[in-house]
């Protein structure tokens, strides 16, 4: 019975987590993969902090809050970056914890959705406010997180 258990538990976690292909995010539905922003000249980082992979992806690297040269901010995923599924549906988010409350206002802020693996620049208005810790990378198709990278 427990071997049954553990086999459907595995399917349906691979099934949503398959999902994040090509599922709709009810946050993001008209958002698309961030155009490249190109960023050059000295960087300065805000705060920093390593993902930790989740929910069995290979999610990796490095969460940013940067400011350029001009003084934009931006959240910036290292070259190093790469997700299971990193092909339209990962998106990322700042939170004020290591777990996404979509249910929660104001404990989260929609950065940009991520089409592919390596370095990304995405701009902010504004620094972001302090209680956002956490840079988060979540499948919004499936509702499960991907990883999260305390900021520091």
């Amino acid at each position: 019975m427990k071997t049954l258990f553990k086999l459907t538990l595995s399917l349906f976690l691979g099934l949503a987590i398959a999902s994040c292909d090509s599922g709709s995010m009810k946050d993001a539905d008209q958002m698309k993969p961030a155009d490249p922003v190109a960023v050059t000249g000295d960087i300065t980082v805000l705060k920093t902090g390593t993902l930790t992979a989740q929910s069995s992806t290979n999610t990796k690297g490095m969460v940013q809050l940067v400011k350029d040269k001009d003084g934009k901010n931006y959240v910036r995923l290292t070259e190093d970056f790469t997700t299971k599924f990193s092909t339209g549906t990962v998106t990322v988010y700042l939170s004020t914890s290591d777990k996404l409350q979509l249910g929660s206002s104001g404990s989260f802020q929609l950065v940009s959705i991520v089409g592919k693996a390596g370095e990304h620049f995405f701009p902010l208005s504004a620094v972001p406010d302090a209680k956002f810790t956490h840079g988060i990378i979540w499948c919004g198709a499936a509702a499960i997180p991907f990883g999260f990278a305390p900021l520091n």
